[in-house]
C-alpha cells in the first residue's frame, strides 16, 4: 500500500483543482517557505477525519476553506480526494485503488465519500484503522509531534503503540462490545422490572381476560340476534317497499292522468283567452263607434238648439208682425206691398219651419 494522487480544490492555498501524483520513489517534498509544503500535510491528516481545528494549524474549521485574495473571490468549499493503492489487499474492500474524499462547507455541513459513494466518518475510522493511517496515527508526524508523544500520558501512548501493532481495531470493538454489554445489562434490569411489574397485573388481567372472553360469547349471541332481527326488518321493509311501488305506479297513473287533463284545461284555456281577446277588440270598436255616435248625437242637439231659437224668434216676429197688421189694417194700400214681401217672408219661414222641423224629426 502506497500513497498514489492527492487532489486538493478550495483547501487553504489551493483554490484550483490540482491533482499531485506520488510514486514509490517518492520520499520528500521540497520547495521554499510559503509555497504550501505543510498545507499537503494538512489535506492529507484533514481528509483522514482530522476534527481538531489546532492540529490544522487553524483556529477553526471554517479556515481551511480558501479565503480568497485581492484578485480572487473566497471558495464556498473545500474538497480533498486521497487516493491509495490497494494492490497487496490491506483494506478490506475488494477494489485495487481506495479513493476517501471529504468535503466541508461553509455552512458547516460535512460529506465523505468512500470510492465515490457517501459514507460516515465512522466508516472512514474503521477503515483505515490498523493501517497507521488515522487520525491518531503514527503515519503522519507533525512539528512538535515527536515531544507531544514523549510527554504524553501513558494511555495516549498506549494508543499509539496499539496503532502500530495493528491491536486499535480490536481494542475499539472490545470498546463497543462493553458499552453494548453495559446497555445491554441495564435494558435486562429494565425488562426484570417490567416483568416484575407485569406479573402484577397478572391477576387483573386473567380477571379481564375471563371477562373479555365472556363478551365475545355474548357479542356473538347478540350478533346471531341482530341478524335476526335484521332479517325479519328487511322482510318487514321488502312488504312495505312492494306496496309503496304499487302505490307510486298507481299515484304515476293517476298523474299521468291528472297532466292530461290539465294539459286540455291549458287548451281550453288558450281557446278562452283567443275568445276573450276577440270580444276585446269588438268592445273596443263598439266603444269607438259608441264615442262617434254620441258626438254626432251632442252636435245634433247644438243644432236643435239654434233651431228652437231660430223657430222662436220666428214665431215672435209673426205675432209682432200680425199686430203691426192688425194696427195697419186701415192703411191696406200702403201696407199690401209690405203684406207681400212679408207673405213671402212667412212662405220663406214656414218652408224654413218645415225644414227645421223635418230636422228636428230627423235628429
Amino acid at each position: 500500500m502506497y500513497l498514489k494522487a492527492l487532489e486538493i480544490q478550495g483547501f487553504k492555498s489551493f483554490p484550483e483543482k490540482t491533482r499531485l501524483t506520488f510514486e514509490k520513489e517518492i520520499t520528500a517534498i521540497v520547495g521554499p517557505n510559503g509555497s504550501g509544503k505543510s498545507n499537503i500535510s494538512d489535506a492529507i491528516l484533514w481528509v483522514m477525519g482530522e476534527q481538531r481545528s489546532r492540529a490544522l494549524r487553524g483556529g477553526k474549521m471554517e479556515d481551511v476553506i480558501f479565503g480568497g485574495t485581492e484578485k480572487r473571490s473566497p471558495m464556498g468549499f473545500a474538497q480533498v480526494s486521497l487516493i491509495l493503492d490497494n494492490s497487496a489487499g490491506l483494506f478490506e474492500l475488494d477494489a485495487p485503488e481506495i479513493v476517501i474524499t471529504r468535503r466541508y462547507y461553509r455552512s458547516g455541513e460535512s460529506e465523505y465519500y468512500l470510492n465515490r459513494e457517501s459514507v460516515r466518518l465512522r466508516d472512514v475510522t474503521e477503515l483505515l484503522m490498523d493501517t497507521g493511517l488515522g487520525r491518531d496515527g503514527y503515519s503522519v508526524i507533525g512539528q512538535g509531534r515527536i515531544s507531544e508523544i514523549v510527554s504524553a500520558r501513558s494511555t495516549d501512548r498506549r494508543e499509539i503503540f496499539e496503532e502500530a501493532a495493528g491491536i486499535a481495531r480490536y481494542r475499539r470493538r472490545k470498546e463497543d462490545a462493553e458499552r453494548k454489554l453495559e446497555r445491554t445489562d441495564e435494558n435486562l434490569v429494565r425488562i426484570n422490572d417490567k416483568i416484575d411489574e407485569l406479573e402484577m397485573q397478572v391477576n387483573p388481567l386473567r380477571e379481564q381476560a375471563e371477562t373479555a372472553k365472556r363478551y365475545l360469547i355474548l357479542r356473538d349471541e347478540q350478533r346471531t340476534l341482530e341478524i335476526s332481527v335484521w332479517m325479519e326488518t328487511l322482510d318487514l321493509l321488502q312488504t312495505q317497499a312492494e306496496a309503496v311501488s304499487a302505490d307510486y305506479e298507481q299515484a304515476k297513473s293517476g298523474l299521468e292522468q291528472a297532466e292530461r287533463e290539465l294539459n286540455e284545461v291549458y287548451a281550453a284555456s288558450e281557446r278562452c283567452t283567443e275568445k276573450m281577446r276577440e270580444c276585446d277588440v269588438e268592445a273596443e270598436s263598439l266603444r269607438a263607434q259608441c264615442s262617434q255616435e254620441e258626438t254626432l248625437a251632442a252636435e245634433a242637439e247644438s243644432a236643435m238648439a239654434v233651431l228652437r231659437a231660430n223657430i222662436k224668434h220666428n214665431q215672435e216676429s209673426i205675432a209682432r208682425l200680425e199686430e203691426e197688421i192688425n194696427e195697419q189694417s186701415g192703411r191696406a194700400e200702403s201696407i199690401k206691398a209690405q203684406i207681400g214681401e212679408h207673405g213671402a217672408r212667412l212662405e220663406q219661414i214656414d218652408e224654413e219651419k218645415s225644414r227645421c222641423e223635418r230636422d228636428i224629426a230627423a235628429a
